[in-house]
């Protein structure tokens, strides 16, 4: 395990992680310089302990949420403030420059985003005082509450995505991924949450079978083809399917598959499920331990393979098990908080809030469970691979 702490390099406390790789870690970093307030872009080499500034930004209003998606060659920045415009950046990584800077308007307050490419976002919108009319008939035509656009930042334009299982998805039920030597968009579509879907499996006599927690595939260019050709609905696969009768929920993925829990209410059987990259294949995968006081942990950081825990909590105790490709048993104290990472199936990470109605203090413990001994950090955490990063 590498525990590299950012805190060493930067001078303020307003830093946000945008990507941590095997060689490099990128950061954005606000502060005060000469009585204005900038955001800097900076990547920090792991091996040569050197700094770089990508670029930076005068920032003329504190209110924007800053968004980031890194890709390969550039990153994708997008500024919003909750209303009804977005700015947009594409920046080359290595030289800084803008290869595009759009701003565009939304009907709707923002409410959410994620990125195609490096090119194109979905920008989901909910209603505000401008679009209340607009909304309203929207609401009778098709049941939803949210609209989703399609924005191009090469042509600088938005279109409507008409297909509801676009938009009425969250910004996490759009996921891009490989899918049979093709780039897919994996989308989600689950029923409520989990106490609404076993409320469902309990009045199934009066529901029926057609209450589903479904699962889609599309492939990425065929879906902005469909949107910019304005169809109502996208060229989507069933890939998963479930009624009353069980539960099915996203649980992350690597490059050999995507990971699935999946429920059957009548035995009480829980297991993962996996969907094979290599040629879409499904199979069970390993049954997971149940209980009140069992929460399982997965992890995919896109580094290593998939893998899961269980955290079974005491009194004062809770005990980490590993479930899937993992061996580690391990005790640790309720006091360190909440388990949020496992590293090299030894280091465990727990994270841990002190808040009161004015300030709030976020702990990072590190215990060795071979050992015993432990670290505690201030700060904010993140975890790749055999990294843990600080800041």
């Amino acid at each position: 395990m590498k525990i590299e702490d950012l805190r060493n390099i930067y001078t303020s406390s307003r830093v946000e992680l945008v990507e941590l790789t095997g060689e490099a870690l990128c950061y954005a970093e606000e502060k005060e310089e000469e009585g204005h307030n900038s955001l800097f872009l900076l990547e920090y080499n792991r091996h040569t302990k050197r700094e770089r500034v990508i670029t930076n930004y005068l920032l003329n209003d504190p209110s924007f949420v800053h968004h980031y998606f890194p890709f390969p060659t550039t990153i994708l920045l997008v500024l919003e403030d909750g209303g009804n415009e977005i700015w947009a950046a594409a920046i080359d990584r290595e030289s800084g420059r803008e290869r595009s800077l759009t701003r565009l308007g939304l009907v709707g307050s923002f409410c959410g985003c994620m990125a195609l490419d490096d090119a194109r976002l979905l920008v989901w919108t909910r209603e505000d005082e401008a679009s209340a009319s607009l909304f309203s008939e929207y609401r009778r035509e098709t049941g939803l509450d949210r609209v989703c656009c399609l924005c191009d930042l090469e042509e600088e334009s938005c279109r409507f995505v008409r297909d509801p299982r676009i938009a009425s998805a969250q910004p996490g039920g759009v996921i891009p991924c490989r899918m049979r030597g093709a780039d897919q968009l994996l989308v989600l579509e689950p029923y409520g949450d989990e106490a609404e879907k076993a409320k469902c499996f309990r009045d199934r006599r009066w529901l029926g079978d057609d209450v589903n927690d479904n699962v889609w595939l599309c492939p990425a260019l065929d879906f902005v083809v469909s949107c910019k050709a304005g169809e109502p609905r996208a060229p989507m696969e069933l890939v998963l399917s479930v009624g009353t009768q069980g539960l099915l929920r996203y649980a992350g993925m690597d490059a050999q598959g995507i990971y699935f829990r999946a429920k059957y209410y009548p035995d009480n059987d829980e297991r993962l499920v996996v969907m094979r990259s290599a040629d879409g294949a499904k199979e069970a995968v390993c049954p997971l331990p149940q209980g009140e006081n069992v929460r399982l942990l997965f992890l995919s950081d896109g580094v290593g393979p998939f893998r899961a825990y269980a955290v079974e909590e005491g009194e004062s105790e809770c005990v980490c098990t590993g479930v899937l490709r993992a061996n580690l048993t391990a005790k640790y104290s309720k006091e360190l908080g909440e388990l949020v990472s496992v590293v090299e199936d030894r280091y465990l990470v727990a994270r841990y809030i002190l808040s009161d109605e004015t300030d709030s203090f976020e702990f990072h413990t590190v215990l060795d469970a071979k050992t015993g001994s432990q670290q505690s950090y201030e700060c904010r955490c993140a975890v790749r691979g055999g990294t843990v990063a600080l800041y």
